[in-house]
């Protein structure tokens, strides 16, 4: 085999192992695109976005284990949104019913291709014998008429007595709705959950 043309397949190999090893999180389809670029002369900008996407990516899950660590008041419960933006929009903070505190890290505007988390300390309040009951059930607005969304979230614990000790199930809430006339793809997981009281989550949403 040709020296330089053998070299030329390694330094692609090298490319692509990069791609598949620095940019998992990514939709296949976003991938294709940039993988189809790296036949033009193109490829280099791209590669580099990508690379930049990724590490605000590293440096985003970093703050979100950050605050999962974080040990807190028994009487407020956490909830933790890591928001990937895979579209060339950008959305700002509209209606919400939420009190923002300082302490916490709360959305103002959401960029294009953006990747932000957010930390919410809400208040938990449950006493010993205490009947089921909703911790919290909050929204927030982002976009405007033509291209937007809402976020609800809330937390749930059920009690259910026994004859030694009470059993308490936490109900945990998250939908993310497309509310534009130009709709968004909008999907939402749970990716944390505390297993003991406050029953503190993390949330990913991802927009496409």
């Amino acid at each position: 085999m040709n020296t330089t043309l053998e070299n030329s397949q390694q330094t692609n190999n090298s490319i692509y192992e990069l791609i598949a090893s620095q940019f998992s999180w990514a939709p296949l389809a976003v991938l294709y695109q940039f993988l189809k670029s790296l036949d033009t002369q193109e490829y280099v900008p791209m590669l580099t976005a990508l690379i930049e996407k990724a590490n605000l990516n590293d440096k985003v899950n970093k703050e979100v284990q950050a605050w999962e660590q974080e040990r807190l008041n028994p009487s407020r419960t956490r909830l933790v949104v890591k928001l990937i933006n895979h579209t060339d929009l950008d959305f700002e903070v509209g209606e919400h019913n939420l009190q923002w505190n300082a302490d916490e890290q709360h959305p103002t505007q959401i960029l294009p291709w953006d990747i932000q988390a957010w930390k919410f300390d809400l208040a938990y309040t449950r006493r010993l014998g205490s009947p089921s009951k909703d911790m919290f059930k909050h929204f927030i607005v982002f976009g405007d008429k033509e291209f937007g969304f809402r976020f609800d979230f809330g937390l749930r614990v059920n009690t259910s007595f026994g004859v030694i000790s009470p059993t308490l199930t936490p109900v945990r809430t998250h939908t993310l709705t497309s509310i534009g006339t130009s709709p968004i793809q909008c999907t939402t997981r749970i990716t944390r959950t505390a297993r003991e009281e406050p029953y503190g989550f993390t949330v990913e949403l991802t927009l496409s």
